[in-house]
């Protein structure tokens, strides 16, 4: 996994589509895999993003299919659940100020 460093900036990335979902106050979010910079190197294996920015044309995105974003990646503290108690926190990752820009449209 990439080494953030301390200091964050907004930098490309592609990933592969997974699904649209929904947050507790209703915004459409999106779950992405296999994030990777704009090196090849992966950052995550998968993240939740808000769609706010989301400029793509009418056709749906299919789940597995190539999308390329700018970001600012940060960590962050998740709680492992179970039974709903918090056994184990761990750092991940996320991205923030989500800007699509580009996908890698699929031929049937």
């Amino acid at each position: 996994m990439r080494n953030l460093g301390t200091t964050l900036t907004q930098h490309s990335y592609s990933a592969s589509f997974g699904r649209l979902g929904r947050t507790s106050d209703n915004k459409t979010v999106a779950i992405l895999t296999q994030i990777r910079d704009e090196e090849g190197n992966p950052l995550a294996d998968h993240v939740w993003v808000k769609l706010q920015n989301f400029c793509f044309d009418n056709a749906p995105l299919k789940k597995g299919e190539r999308i390329f974003f700018s970001a600012e990646p940060y960590r962050y503290i998740k709680g492992i659940y179970k039974s709903r108690a918090i056994k184990t926190l761990q750092s991940d990752i996320g991205l923030r100020n989500v800007i699509f820009f580009d996908r890698e449209c699929q031929k049937n």
